[in-house]
């Protein structure tokens, strides 16, 4: 892997991706549509620890609107991250996510197209989620994934397709409507914050893991595949929950369904994953800092 497109860029997971690729002296073309003007500070820090290195490309502009057969020449890998703007109803998203899959389809012949998919797909299970579990996605989110998983499984391109699901992802610059983040922020617990924890089946992986098994699946020799990422913990998001509050939650009523591991572990050796009060004591130290070096980021 030497030259990598990556859509999303300058969002949560898709800045990890970047300093990571960066770090690994692979050059990133980074293209963002700066969605959200809310975080039009956050966009700006984000860009500044880059913009010094000589492999990174920035390109400031929605995916729809990116000349991407430019961009894309010379890059062996493509991962798409991106996603439509959550404050739409779910038919404009799904629209919007299967345009631009299609997009990004049609410049990646001949290369790796590793896509970021969600564990929210399977909507409400019992028991044991593994890569053969039929999907069922009943959020929005969960919906748009699905579709535009949907366009990848039926591409007859010179293309290999690499799909990853996750379930919650934390760590630093973890969006402010999740859990941990908005506790970290306010330091109460959001009143339906159950509800996360049911969307992503009770599961929870810290950026950086995350980031270090899309890199490892790139690398991979083997054509069209889909891994499920799993913590292989017993109710980590819950885990994690405990330890920002300091105390044991009623977990009795909680459905039990856990994602299996086995996969990404015999594929990507995805184990030694970060204990979640690490992951979480960096994100709140970051979090601090980042109110210190501008309090607009996170106003509270």
């Amino acid at each position: 892997m030497k030259k990598v497109m990556i859509t999303g860029a300058l969002g949560f997971i898709g800045f990890h991706l970047t300093e990571l690729l960066l770090n690994q002296g692979i050059k990133v073309v980074a293209i963002d549509g700066r969605v959200d003007p809310a975080r039009t500070s956050e966009y700006k820090l984000k860009e500044m620890s880059f913009l010094r290195n000589s492999n990174y490309k920035q390109v400031d502009s929605l995916l729809q609107d990116a000349s991407l057969e430019t961009e894309v020449e010379g890059c062996d890998t493509v991962f798409h991250l991106a996603s439509p703007y959550g404050q739409k109803r779910a038919s404009l998203m799904i629209q919007e996510g299967i345009s631009n899959i299609k997009k990004v389809l049609e410049v990646c012949e001949g290369k790796v197209l590793v896509y970021l998919s969600s564990i929210e797909v399977f909507g409400k299970r019992y028991g044991s989620i593994t890569e053969r579990t039929p999907i069922n996605p009943v959020t929005s989110d969960g919906r748009v994934k699905a579709e535009e998983e949907a366009i990848l499984s039926t591409t007859n391109r010179n293309t290999t397709v690499k799909t990853i699901r996750v379930p919650l992802v934390y760590g630093p610059w973890q969006p402010v409507n999740c859990v941990f983040q908005d506790f970290f922020i306010n330091e109460t617990l959001m009143r339906a914050y159950e509800a996360e924890g049911e969307k992503y089946h009770f599961d929870s992986l810290y950026v950086e893991d995350v980031c270090q098994a899309m890199y490892q699946t790139a690398m991979r020799k083997e054509g069209f595949e889909t891994i499920n990422l799993s913590s292989g913990r017993e109710g980590e998001w819950q885990n994690g929950v405990e330890w920002c509050i300091g105390e044991q939650l009623d977990r009795k009523k909680n459905l039990r369904c856990a994602i299996s591991n086995k996969d990404c572990v015999s594929k990507l050796s995805f184990t030694n994953l970060t204990p979640i009060h690490k992951g979480l004591e960096r994100q709140r130290d970051h979090v601090e800092k980042m109110r210190l070096i501008d309090p607009a980021i996170y106003l509270g």
